[in-house]
């Protein structure tokens, strides 16, 4: 779970980066935004199940693995840069989906260890896959994908129900259960971005309706 936890906080700093490889930021503000995405979600968790110090402070490993992520990410974000606008959003996508998978996963797992019941640990994990990407898409000036519509949340929250629902009923093998949960935000979130499949607004297309 540990190395797990890592991989995540490396992918999620990939994100970060590549999230405002087009905005007119310096190597230095690319770098502070992959760190902030690959440790906003977790932090947030700890500090609200008064989990403290926050993990990063706890284990600098964490961070350390996050700037690693976010400098690596520098040349991969130039290399991209250079090719279709396709492919560059296609990378994004594609660590966006597996850092919240493994976000999700991990998240789920620590709010169990730390004593939780089944829903606190459903709520967190959702709470670690999806903070850093907020913070992320406010520091890109983005709206953030929670707010767009798109299979984002919905993707972690199945994920999180699959994962606390096999750990808790089943005697399936840890791994086995974590690589369920993770497919099933990842498959959600990919179906989602390949047909374009998007909850429905609070409005109608045209607008609200006019008061009569």
């Amino acid at each position: 779970m540990r190395t797990l936890e890592l991989a995540g906080t490396v992918v999620f700093a990939v994100s970060g980066v590549l999230a405002v490889a087009t905005a007119r930021l310096d190597w230095f503000g690319a770098i502070v935004v992959g760190i902030v995405t690959a440790v906003g979600g977790g932090s947030t968790r700890d500090v609200i199940l008064d989990a403290t110090p926050v993990f990063w402070v706890e284990n600098v490993d964490y961070l350390i693995a996050a700037l690693a992520g976010a400098v690596l990410a520098i040349p991969l974000a130039r290399v991209l840069a250079k090719g279709p606008r396709r492919r560059f959003d296609e990378a994004l996508q594609l660590a966006d989906a597996a850092g919240l998978a493994i976000f999700v996963v991990t998240g789920a797992e620590i709010t169990r260890d730390l004593g939780f019941d089944a829903w606190i640990a459903v709520v967190a994990a959702i709470i670690t896959g999806v903070g850093g990407g907020v913070i992320r898409d406010v520091l890109a000036d983005r709206t953030p994908l929670i707010l767009t519509g798109e299979i984002y949340a919905v993707a972690a929250l199945a994920g999180a129900v699959v994962y606390v629902l096999l750990a808790e009923a089943t005697a399936l093998a840890d791994w086995l259960v974590v690589l369920l949960g993770a497919v099933t935000v990842v498959g959600l979130r990919a179906i989602g971005i390949r047909r374009q499949w998007s909850l429905p607004g609070l409005t109608p297309p045209g607008g609200p309706p006019h008061a009569p």
